[in-house]
């Protein structure tokens, strides 16, 4: 049973623009609490606890380092208060720094217990070792893998299916490995406070597994999708049109993006993040452009109608909903413009007559995605398109070169008293790093400035 405009509109979700500035301050005093808890329950321990300065260096390091690794563990576990509110850009960036800090504290307390008096470096002999010993070693081990694939990731651009896998079976091996090293060690659960710790973070644990490996794909078998069109968007991207079968679609915000699996059950493991391009004001249809850049992409642009599809979403915090804006600057740089598209698409269907400013920048013509709609929503819509190609057309009229400060400074508007500017930016990361700069340095606040960048989710 398909569900469309016939059965009648479903309400988008709301913006929850307070939220999304409240959030990165709730998730800094969560992990604040993160760690003085484990702190203060080692603060709280029997005097004997306490005896001797590496010792104590190795239990808060041991403390700290378990705390922030649940942390880290549920980032990604997609949490819609999370990637809804906080935003994917930052979840990712929190994502890599908590996981550098629990990876330091892990090698702190690594060299506690080596300097502790009477021990030394006969701990690190496996030969002789005791199981807990060989499971703080997996853990260390897996940890520091994480480590060197994350900070070296950029410059080896691994394939994204083979680079998750790594990533996710060390990342299980970690914490497997550090729970059993607790629990055969004994040393943190002989006093109460800690035991209690440990049994919630054991618990946070389990319900993110559960939530994010059995929940979230029983949500999408319940909420599946049917491949409606498949179609050239340009030479080298499609377009994937689906549409809700046996519901009325899943409300999403205009900007956001989802997990798209292709099988026979939300259940497998390969995915791929793409952005909603339709309006929000259609639920029940979910529009993707997809760039042609692996296997994945070809599998896309061979499905045909009526094939089901699973979808995990909606997430982030990249849309205009909630913003009271007086205008709107949009800059994107190639595939960037997805998420454009579905905020001024949506724009259109609401008969948002707010100025829009959409600077789009490309290597060649064939990039300039937002063109296949482009006329029919200046029509809709107070809109004015710039265009920068580096390779243009012999009958090219707009602008020529890379995205550079000339180029953006003779685009943007200037502000008209105390307008509300917001400006939005997505695509490659030197693309949104200069943006950024050069809209801060003509007075937009960063409160207004929200950015997108394409990366690893």
């Amino acid at each position: 049973m398909r569900i469309g405009p016939g059965r009648g509109r479903v309400r988008a979700s709301g913006g929850g623009a307070a939220r999304r500035r409240v959030a990165p301050a709730v998730w800094a005093a969560l992990v604040a609490v993160g760690v003085a808890v484990p702190v203060w329950a080692l603060w709280q321990a029997p005097e004997w606890v306490h005896h001797g300065a590496w010792r104590v260096t190795s239990l808060v390091a041991a403390l700290g380092a378990a705390s922030l690794l649940v942390l880290t563990y549920l980032l990604p576990s997609r949490f819609r208060p999370l990637t809804g509110y906080l935003g994917v850009e930052r979840l990712l960036r929190s994502h890599r720094a908590l996981a550098l800090v629990a990876v330091g504290l892990v090698l702190l307390h690594v060299l506690a217990v080596v300097l502790r008096p009477g021990i030394g470096l006969a701990v690190l002999d496996l030969r002789t070792a005791p199981p807990r010993v060989w499971a703080a070693s997996t853990a260390t081990l897996a940890l520091t893998g994480l480590a060197v694939f994350g900070l070296t990731r950029r410059r080896r651009r691994p394939r994204y299916e083979g680079w998750r896998l790594a990533h996710v079976v060390l990342a299980n091996v970690a914490v497997l490995a550090t729970a059993l090293h607790v629990l055969w060690l004994e040393d943190l659960t002989r006093f109460p406070e800690a035991r209690v710790w440990f049994v919630a973070l054991g618990g946070l644990m389990l319900g993110a597994l559960a939530f994010r490996w059995l929940w979230r794909p029983l949500r999408s078998l319940r909420n599946r999708y049917v491949v409606d069109e498949v179609r050239r968007a340009s030479p080298t991207a499609v377009t994937l049109v689906l549409h809700a079968t046996g519901h009325r679609g899943v409300p999403f915000r205009p900007g956001q993006f989802a997990w798209l699996k292709i099988g026979t059950s939300p259940f497998v493991f390969e995915e791929h993040p793409f952005t909603i391009a339709s309006p929000s004001t259609e639920p029940w249809r979910k529009e993707f452009m997809i760039k042609g850049i692996g296997d994945f992409s070809e599998l896309v642009a061979g499905l045909r109608p009526g094939r089901k599809v699973f979808l995990d979403g909606p997430h982030g915090a990249f849309t205009l909903d909630g913003l009271r804006s007086d205008r709107f600057v949009f800059i994107a740089g190639g595939v960037g413009i997805t998420p454009m598209l579905s905020m001024l698409r949506t724009l259109a269907a609401r008969g948002d007559r707010r100025p829009v400013l959409l600077v789009v920048a490309g290597r060649t013509a064939d990039e300039l995605l937002h063109r296949t709609d482009g006329e029919h929503l200046r029509e809709q819509l107070d809109l004015r398109i710039v265009e920068i190609l580096e390779e243009p057309p012999q009958d090219w009229d707009g602008e020529v070169g890379r995205f550079t400060e000339e180029v953006l400074e003779r685009a943007l508007p200037r502000r008209r008293g105390r307008d509300v500017v917001d400006v939005f930016v997505c695509g490659p990361g030197p693309m949104v790093a200069a943006a950024t700069r050069i809209v801060s340095d003509r007075g937009i606040p960063s409160k207004h400035i929200h950015t997108e960048l394409f990366d690893v989710v």
